[in-house]
């Protein structure tokens, strides 16, 4: 296919595009004011499909070699991924591996989102014949967000008839992640076919990439009626997500129109919260009364893009609504525009014990993100009361030890309370796998105690906060453990039993070796 890249193609694009970067600098006066000019603006049509210049992925910057470092450290505890035997035999799986093997490490480079082999993958793209591989490349590259792909993206996307559907579909997840501008022409055509294998997800790749110009566009599908009503749906929630202000007046009357679809009204009202236009508010809080719980979960959603007294207040009262679902989306809310006021209801909506435990793990969270002095103290006292049960404390650890503001001190105590007792084994693992997230230095002396287990579980937790956090002080712990080479003694030979052998001590090797090459 033959890229199409003349100079009057380029000037527009640049045009259209700076328009559609400016939108985000716009605020709510502006926006006002170019909803109330809708008819002085009109959609320009791109003259021709674009496939920007190939390129090779982008040079490793400190920080993503940092990044990918610590994200390998997390996800491969147990095996070393920065030994030079590992970093050859990946390069020669890439060369000689079969695609059973190439898909695997793929998918691991990708959890880990491992930056050091980019330039094979990207080689191993362009000569693979397996459709899987080449759309794990893809979802690779949209993980790390690498438009290097992004002439490949934007040409099956100008025509994806010949290709697998499922690449088509990557291609789309690909062009959102790393905003690919050129596919913009390519995604209208085929919004414009209407087709119902790429439809929905053309328009929603196009709020992602599109500006003030595609808005225009898009706008120009409400006033029809041979969409049908998924169509109709995913248009409201593009609107939204797009910020097509110009759409206002029109999807104002359909969230305020009761002979509408509900789910149609649904996203209409959420799209014009996400406008964050004033006029928006006062219909959003007026729709609130509505007997439709669902329909209010949506107005929630559309408020929690307002930062005002009136607004809080809706979403206080929202935490006491009679549907759970509202309420959950209250808490999101309350977390989302940080409303230090909610904690005392949250404290509540907490204590309450018919809660649902949803809503409740939900508020433990937002009350941790708050950091109020009334929040912190409260969740330490479950903590520290005996009537909370185990997974509640979990759940309340977790949520502390996310945000680190507080309770560390007593999280640890309750660790430590955990080791003397296998009647709390299920807590003990819980904290030590929230211990083993973050590696901070006043986990040392935790991770100690969870080595001396002799639960092999319980010790295994230990190595895993080691991995983390390798500390001096707990080194020759591991040292020790890494020695024990003989049967563990869950695995001594009785009868016909096989003897196993000693997990925690080749784990403790594996993890030596992996810090050792850092």
């Amino acid at each position: 296919m033959k890229k199409i890249i003349l100079c009057v193609c380029v000037g527009f694009i640049l045009f259209s595009l700076s328009a559609t970067e400016a939108d985000g600098d716009q605020d709510e006066t502006e926006l006002s004011v170019e909803a109330e000019n809708t008819e002085e603006l009109k959609y320009v049509p791109y003259p021709e499909k674009l496939v920007p210049q190939s390129q090779r992925p982008r040079a490793i910057s400190a920080e993503d070699s940092e990044k990918s470092e610590e994200r390998r450290e997390q996800n491969a505890k147990n095996s070393s991924t920065s030994t030079e035997d590992y970093v050859q035999n990946t390069h020669d799986t890439f060369k000689y591996g079969l695609e059973e093997n190439i898909s695997d490490l793929i998918d691991e480079l990708t959890k880990n989102e491992d930056v050091r082999f980019v330039d094979d993958i990207y080689d191993l793209f362009h000569v693979t014949k397996s459709n899987s591989v080449r759309q794990k490349i893809l979802t690779y590259f949209s993980k790390i967000e690498d438009p290097c792909l992004s002439d490949y993206a934007c040409e099956v996307i100008n025509d994806p008839y010949d290709t697998k559907k499922a690449i088509v579909s990557e291609c789309m997840t690909y062009i959102s992640a790393v905003k690919c501008k050129e596919a913009i022409p390519g995604l209208i055509d085929l919004v414009d076919r209407e087709d119902e294998d790429y439809f929905t997800q053309a328009l929603s790749t196009l709020g992602d990439v599109g500006g003030t110009n595609e808005a225009l566009y898009l706008a120009d599908f409400l006033d029809r009626d041979d969409l049908s009503l998924a169509q109709r749906q995913s248009l409201m929630r593009v609107l939204g997500k797009i910020k097509a202000v110009q759409t206002w007046k029109k999807l104002s009357e359909i969230a305020q129109d009761e002979d509408e679809n509900s789910f149609v009204r649904m996203y209409a009202a959420e799209a014009i919260g996400a406008m964050e236009l004033e006029e928006s508010k006062a219909i959003l809080i007026e729709l609130f009364e509505s007997d439709d719980a669902n329909f209010r979960v949506y107005v929630i959603k559309g408020l929690s893009h307002f930062h005002d007294a009136e607004t809080s207040e809706v979403i206080l009262q929202a935490l006491r609504d009679t549907q759970y679902k509202v309420r959950l989306e209250a808490v999101a809310a309350v977390k989302s525009l940080e409303l230090s006021d909610a904690v005392p209801f949250l404290i509540y909506r907490c204590k309450d014990t018919k809660e649902e435990a949803v809503v409740k793990n939900k508020c433990y969270d937002a009350i941790a993100f708050l950091n109020t002095k009334e929040g912190n103290d409260y969740l330490i006292s479950v903590l520290t009361d005996k009537k909370p049960s185990d997974t509640t404390k979990a759940t309340v650890a977790s949520a502390l030890l996310e945000y680190n503001h507080a309770g560390t001190e007593e999280i640890i105590a309750l660790a430590k309370d955990s080791l003397t007792s296998d009647l709390k084994k299920n807590l003990r693992y819980a904290l030590g796998k929230e211990f083993a997230k973050y590696g901070r230095p006043e986990f040392a002396d935790i991770c100690a105690e969870y080595l001396k287990s002799s639960d092999v579980s319980t010790q295994g937790t230990g190595l895993d906060i080691w991995a983390k956090g390798k500390y001096e002080s707990v080194r020759d712990a591991v040292v020790e453990i890494s020695k024990q080479d003989g049967e563990s003694a869950e695995g001594e030979e009785s009868g016909n039993k096989k003897p196993k052998k000693n997990a925690n001590a080749e784990k403790a090797k594996r993890i030596l070796q992996m810090v050792d090459s850092l």
